[in-house]
């Protein structure tokens, strides 16, 4: 046992005899002073957003109600920039599962709610929305209390119970006030002003009443609701059999330039940072005596001011190096890749076109998820347009989403959070499936709202929007200036509209 211990004491003497005191108190309390300035990032963040929340809503407080979507109107336009204010911390706070921090982030963004509440990543607007206590919110969730719909935008505020349960993929929009005790259902929707009575569940889109809190504590109850299955008495097991096909595009070619796109666009902005940070911030701010002709100095409080001011630039200079790097291999597997069209994925065969395909998907994951998540979001229409992989018109706002080449809006278009528009779809079984790789074209003045999806082939008109939780079908036209809602997608008519709207817009 003396012998066994023997490498283990020599290691610990060479590294004390190596390294100082303060190298090993270094090292142990680095995690942790990481972590503390990780907090203090994220909280000054919140701070910050908050305060220019102060001064936006000062200028001009925000009020529930049905506005034009538009410059000229005010309403919107505040609207507009509060959610850009909120963007950037929003974010940050959603990336760590520490749900006092995210309760507490929340209430100092506008939210009433409680620290007994649970988000579960679900996505919650940060005005107008009150919550009791008690409350469940499922993941992928989200707390709308704002909707576009064709050319105006409605605010209402959402009320939320005590000890209420709100499933997995829900939407609650506008305007709905939910009872105490009540649960609503996966994949549900509620309407705009749609009040839910306390102490039931609803179920479906939109949300219907089927039952009581009370029958669940009845096993009848149950069993009356529940899906009851056959059993399966033989099951057939079937395996997958696997077949090895030689790529045109080597997987070591993915590592590369994935390598190149993210490592490579640090290399300016990171000597540059080093020369910032021990050229100019630590010789003349950290190493100036605390004296008082210091304080009489102008240079200190030149260099404070500067010094955020230049980590920003070298941020944008990162991002835009992503860009162009993201540009240069997209030419590349562009001009080689698949042009629009239905093909054979027949894993039997090489098909040089398709592993293109694949790689130009590949190479703007990254790129857009840089610029959708960073402080800068209206950013990714540039780069989307730079990349040359999307049109973008003009005025287009795209949300929290990814983004699928060859999938263009006009102008003045909005794109919801958490929708899908996708390029591509595979029909069939694996092993003899067809890929559809075909565009969408979204026109001038649409809005897609959020949990939207779109199929390849889709072709939406001018002044028309889906409503949340719509979704096309492959090759799907849909004409301009209407509403559309369900799946597949289906124009509304002018009762249904009012209905669906809570009476607020009749689309007209």
């Amino acid at each position: 046992m003396v012998l066994s211990a023997q490498p283990l004491i020599i290691w610990f003497w060479l590294y004390w005899r190596i390294f100082s005191v303060d190298d090993v108190l270094f090292y142990i309390l680095f995690p942790v002073w990481f972590i503390i300035g990780l907090f203090v990032f994220i909280l000054s963040s919140i701070i910050v957003a908050r305060f220019f929340l102060f001064f936006a809503n000062l200028l001009h407080k925000p009020q529930e109600g049905v506005f034009t979507r538009s410059n000229d109107d005010k309403d919107y336009c505040y609207w507009s920039l509060r959610a850009i204010i909120r963007k950037w911390p929003v974010w940050l706070i959603r990336q760590f599962s520490l749900p006092f921090f995210e309760i507490l982030a929340y209430k100092i963004l506008g939210i009433k709610t409680s620290f007994s509440n649970a988000l579960d990543n679900a996505w919650v607007d940060c005005e107008f929305i009150e919550m009791g206590k008690n409350a469940r919110i499922g993941q992928g969730s989200l707390i709308m209390s704002n909707i576009i719909v064709s050319d105006k935008l409605i605010i209402k505020k959402v009320l939320i119970g005590d000890n209420v349960i709100i499933g997995a993929h829900v939407l609650i929009l506008p305007g709905t006030i939910i009872g105490d005790n009540t649960i609503v259902d996966s994949n549900g929707l509620t309407l705009i002003n749609q009040k839910l009575e306390a102490n039931s569940i609803y179920s479906g889109n939109p949300a219907k009443k089927y039952m009581t809190n009370d029958a669940i504590k009845k096993i009848e109850g149950i069993e009356k609701f529940s899906l009851t299955i056959d059993p399966i008495k033989d099951i057939e097991k079937t395996f997958l059999r696997e077949e090895v096909k030689e790529l045109s595009v080597p997987f070591h070619f993915y590592v590369i330039t994935g390598f190149i796109i993210i490592a490579f666009s640090f290399v300016i902005p990171g000597i540059l940072f080093f020369i910032v940070v021990f050229g100019l911030v630590v010789p003349h701010l950290f190493n100036t005596p605390l004296i008082l002709t210091t304080f009489l100095n102008p240079k200190p409080y030149f260099i404070m001011i500067s010094t955020p001011i230049l980590f920003i630039g070298l941020y944008l200079l990162h991002l835009f190096f992503v860009a162009l790097f993201t540009r240069w291999f997209y030419k590349v597997a562009d001009a080689r890749g698949a042009s629009q069209g239905i093909y054979d994925r027949n894993l039997d065969e090489s098909s040089e076109a398709l592993d293109y395909y694949h790689f130009r998907a590949f190479l703007l994951k990254y790129p857009v998820f840089a610029y959708s998540r960073s402080p800068f979001p209206w950013l990714l229409n540039w780069e989307l347009r730079f990349i040359r992989s999307n049109k973008i018109g003009k005025n287009t706002v795209l949300e929290e989403t990814f983004l699928h080449s060859h999938i263009n809006f006009g102008k003045n278009c909005y794109l919801g959070t958490s929708s899908h528009i996708t390029n591509h779809l595979v029909d069939g079984v694996y092993g003899s499936e067809n890929l559809t790789f075909i565009g969408v074209s979204i026109d001038d003045n649409s809005v897609l709202n959020s949990i939207t999806g779109g199929l390849p082939g889709t072709k939406i008109g001018k002044n028309s929007t889906l409503l949340p939780s719509c979704t096309t079908i492959k090759f799907d036209k849909l004409g301009s200036n209407g509403i559309y809602a369900g799946f597949p997608a289906r124009k509304l008519t002018k009762e249904e509209v009012l209905k669906y709207l809570g009476g607020e817009y009749s689309g007209e």
